[in-house]
């Protein structure tokens, strides 16, 4: 792959990388019910505990999947580096341009991504 294609790709994965920053500090600034009612947490209604309770438990899903995508997005960034970007880690074969133009940080080609989802691939 030529040097202004990486290039291109590199900036793609760190804008993505920001996105997903942002992101996480924007849901940091959230604050539940209690903390925006100034209330004692035992004063509020038990609906409303629930309803913070089921936030806390979507912020920390969507946290721990952003965490997985902020990882694979600093691993093609390596491969950029390392000079492997755009090769797949399992057999080596190129990945299509159009998966990577999908998902940025793809590290399997299409064949062994559906082999992996399959449960073929340890």
């Amino acid at each position: 792959m030529d040097e202004r294609k990486l290039e291109r790709y590199k900036r793609t994965l760190m804008d993505l990388r920001e996105q997903i920053l942002q992101t996480i500090n924007d849901k940091d600034k959230k604050k539940s019910y209690s903390e925006l009612s100034g209330e004692h947490p035992l004063s509020f209604h038990l609906a409303d505990q629930g309803a913070d309770y089921n936030e806390y438990e979507k912020s920390y899903l969507l946290a721990s999947m952003e965490g997985s995508v902020l990882q694979q997005i600093d691993d093609a960034v390596a491969r950029i580096e390392e000079g492997s970007y755009g090769e797949c880690v399992i057999c080596g074969a190129e990945i299509h341009p159009k998966r990577l133009e999908a998902v940025p940080y793809a590290r399997l080609c299409i064949s062994c991504k559906e082999k992996e989802e399959k449960g073929l691939l340890v």
